[in-house]
C-alpha cells in the first residue's frame, strides 16, 4: 500500500494527477504523446507556473501590494545553511502549499526560488510514480 504524502502534498498530487489525465487526453488528441517526465514537467509549470514567476513590477493603479510571508520564515530559511535552505522550504511547501513556499522563496532569493521550483517538480514527478500513476523517466 502506497505511503500517504502529507498535507498540502496528497492534495495538491491529486490534482496534478487529475491535470497530467487531462494533458495526456489533449496530447493524444493531438497525435502528440510524449515522454510522461516531460508532459508532467509542462503540467507542473502550467499549475504553478505563476507562484514562481518574478514578482511584477509595481503599477501605478495598485496601491496595496500582495501580502508578504512571514517574516520569521523568511529569516530562518535565509539564516539556515546554504544546503538546508532549499529543504526548508520544501517543508514549507508540503505544510502551507507550494505556493506558501514559493512566496518565502521570492523574498529570499531567485536562486532559491529557481532551485524550490526544480525540486518540487521532481518530488511531486517521484510521488506519482511511487503511487504508480506514472510510468518512471
Amino acid at each position: 500500500m502506497p505511503e500517504r504524502a502529507p498535507g498540502h502534498l496528497a492534495n495538491e498530487i491529486a490534482e496534478l494527477e487529475s491535470l497530467l489525465a487531462q494533458k495526456r487526453a489533449s496530447l493524444e488528441r493531438a497525435g502528440e504523446a510524449g515522454e510522461e517526465k516531460e508532459a508532467f514537467g509542462e503540467t507542473f509549470r502550467e499549475r504553478y507556473g505563476e507562484a514562481f514567476a518574478p514578482p511584477p513590477a509595481a503599477s501605478p493603479g495598485q496601491t496595496t501590494p500582495p501580502p508578504a510571508p512571514p517574516h520569521d520564515q523568511v529569516a530562518a530559511v535565509q539564516t539556515a545553511p546554504e544546503d538546508q535552505q532549499v529543504a526548508a522550504l520544501v517543508e514549507i511547501a508540503l505544510t502551507k502549499g507550494v505556493r506558501a513556499a514559493a512566496e518565502v522563496a521570492r523574498h529570499a532569493t531567485p536562486w532559491l526560488l529557481d532551485e524550490l521550483h526544480d525540486r518540487l517538480q521532481d518530488r511531486y514527478y517521484d510521488e506519482l510514480v511511487r503511487a504508480r500513476k506514472l510510468n518512471e523517466r
